[in-house]
């Protein structure tokens, strides 16, 4: 019994010295392997750590030991192969996922690199390389879901483009710019809704983000809810007071609203911080107009053809206010420049709505009245949602006598538009006109000037020193006084 029970012991000792030789014996290649790899010895750090894993193929820093050996060699396949042995015996090493991580990136895997460090945050989640790592890992993964959108937007391929970045936001949901471009995409596809859904998300992540408020802004403008796109719009404002842009987009909010002093106000502000800008420039001008200040119209309308003497549409406009003003020879000759400027463009974009708009008003305004006609009935014919077609050939029909069929005209525009009041109170003067109550066969008053200007129009009121002087023209309409010390005559 006493034999049995040393041999029993005996072989207890010598498992454990085995264990022992072996444990040291495999750290000792691994040392080695160790040794190869920093003096990149590459094949003879692979045979040493590949020495280690024989003797003790439990030891997972040999295994981790020989991916870098295949990592540094580039033979990724292998590599790849070793580090995914590492997590297998041990899980909690961070700096495996790390360099997993850096493979797949170097691959161009990043849905297969995300996913390890996202396993890598489960299970050390105090780690700060790995959550840095994950963070740039991120950043790219974003930027290649954005490129990738990015091209099949451009392709007109809106479905594929959103699928790409609703299927990578979730993995990767910190990024305001992203959930931004999705917004813009949902909006452009005319899904408003989503379209505010990622433009808010992308506000929480980013407050100071204004171009997320100012898509919202053009949402509700969209949607007719003007107040709430000039909330919009002013939120931007209040990150920076000098933004030309956002000073610019609230005053043509406010036009809408017909808020005209407001809208001046940031309108003359954006003039002022970019001055060379076509567009802020005629927005004024036009705003101006709109609130009947005719001569600063003018001037802003001047400095306009300084800069772009062929802006769409300048031409007209300034022909209209100097037929408000009676300056029918300055009318003719703007009304002439924006045919000319019209007939060059249409060459090369024929079918151009806001051109052949421009050319039917400026046709119009010359005497062209049936050539007129024709433009626009194609155009209307073509565009039925184009509100200003509506309102040109309301004017067209007017100034044909042919009242009836402008007020149709602009009955339609008031359907598509955003409840501006002119085209309402344009509506009452042609109901209320005699020119719709039997004297549509004639005529119209006709005032002098001493000046030698004159004016066509209806009298409104007469007073002892003055004549009110209806004028309507196109979508609008405006009333003149004349004292009589300038009139030389008046035929009615």
């Amino acid at each position: 019994m006493k034999r049995i029970i040393q041999y029993v012991l005996f072989l207890i000792l010598l498992a454990v010295l085995v264990f022992l030789v072996q444990n040291k014996l495999g750290a000792f290649f691994c040392n080695q392997g160790n040794y190869y790899l920093q003096r990149q010895a590459y094949p003879e750090a692979i045979s040493s750590y590949t020495n280690s894993i024989r003797i003790n193929p439990g030891f997972w820093m040999a295994y981790f030991g020989l991916a870098e050996a295949y990592r540094e060699n580039k033979d990724y396949q292998k590599a790849v192969r070793e580090y995914k042995k590492v997590l297998s015996i041990n899980p909690f090493y961070p700096r495996v996922y790390d360099a997993l991580a850096e493979i797949y990136y170097q691959q161009g895997n990043l849905e297969e690199g995300l996913k390890v460090l996202l396993d890598g945050q489960k299970l050390n989640p105090t780690d700060k390389k790995i959550k840095d790592s994950y963070k740039s890992f991120c950043f790219a993964y974003l930027a290649d879901a954005l490129s990738k959108s990015t091209e099949l937007f451009i392709s007109h391929k809106n479905k594929e483009a959103i699928f790409t970045l609703e299927n990578a936001l979730p993995r990767c949901p910190g990024s305001a710019f992203a959930y931004y471009t999705l917004g813009y995409y949902y909006y452009v596809s005319r899904n408003y809704e989503s379209a505010e859904i990622n433009l808010n998300k992308s506000i929480v992540l980013d407050p100071q983000f204004h171009y997320a408020y100012k898509l919202l802004s053009d949402i509700y403008f969209e949607r007719k809810n003007i107040e709430r796109a000039v909330f919009f719009a002013q939120q931007p404002m209040n990150l920076d007071s000098n933004d030309a842009s956002s000073c610019h987009s609230l005053g043509l909010l406010l036009v809408h609203l017909e808020r005209y002093e407001e809208a001046i106000f940031y309108l003359k502000k954006a003039v002022s911080l970019q001055p060379n800008n076509e567009d802020y420039v005629y927005s004024l001008g036009s705003v101006y107009r709109d609130n009947k200040m005719y001569r600063d119209a003018i001037a802003e309308y001047n400095k306009l053809s300084v800069l772009k003497n062929g802006y769409p549409n300048l031409h007209n406009d300034l022909a209209d206010i100097y037929v408000l003003l009676g300056s029918s020879a300055q009318a003719s000759a703007e009304y002439q420049k924006e045919k000319q400027n019209c007939q060059g463009e249409l060459k090369n974009s024929p079918n151009d709505p806001i051109l052949l708009n421009n050319y039917a008003h400026a046709l119009n305004g010359s005497g062209q009245s049936e050539k007129a006609l024709e433009v626009a009935k194609a155009l209307v014919a073509a565009y039925p949602q184009y509100r200003q077609a509506r309102l040109t050939m309301s004017w067209i029909y007017e100034k044909m006598n042919k009242y009836d069929l402008a007020l149709e005209s602009l009955q339609a525009a008031k359907q598509l538009s955003l409840g501006e009041n002119f085209i309402e109170d344009d509506i009452l003067r042609l109901k209320r006109s005699s020119f719709l109550k039997g004297k549509a066969s004639g005529g119209s008053d006709r005032i002098y000037l001493k000046n030698g200007h004159n004016i066509t129009g209806r009298i409104k009121k007469e007073y002892a020193d003055k004549i009110v002087l209806e004028v309507g023209l196109g979508g609008s309409s405006g009333e003149l006084i004349f004292y009589r010390n300038m009139i030389e005559r008046i035929e009615k």
